[in-house]
């Protein structure tokens, strides 16, 4: 069985396909990262979000959430190369989320009613992916 493992590690370095996969696990990781940086410079835990920071800087979440979906619509792309799970699917359903969010933050009456329901939402996907990645080596 080490053989065949061996072998199959081979072939994929060879025609770049472990390539291709470190490469997309890379760039969904660095992406976990802004998303992070985005929750502590607005103070968004995934338990009682604080509001009053993110609402005197709207107008820079509102710029960071755009940078967010502007910089994980590629990501999206190269997610279908990480080979032992479906990501893409995870990472579409992000961007929806930050959207949203997004929208939330441009509208008062959405403001009000669904910013907290938006950001849990965003947290359970962002969770989600994590607990996938987590599974997920570089080849």
């Amino acid at each position: 069985m080490g053989k065949l493992k061996a072998l199959s590690d081979r072939f994929n370095s060879l025609t770049g396909i472990s390539g291709r996969h470190n490469r997309a696990l890379h760039d969904t990781n660095e992406f976990l990262a802004k998303i992070q940086d985005f929750y502590s410079n607005y103070n968004l835990p995934a338990e009682s979000p604080n509001f009053k920071s993110l609402l005197e800087k709207i107008g820079y979440a509102k710029l960071d959430l755009t940078n967010l979906t502007y910089h994980l619509r590629p990501v999206i792309k190269t997610a279908g190369d990480i080979k032992g799970v479906q990501i893409s699917q995870i990472m579409a359903e992000i961007l929806s989320r930050l959207e949203d969010f997004r929208r939330a933050l441009t509208d008062p009456a959405l403001r009000k009613s669904q910013l907290q329901e938006v950001i849990s939402e965003l947290h359970e996907s962002v969770t989600s992916l994590q607990q996938k990645l987590s599974e997920l080596e570089y080849k």
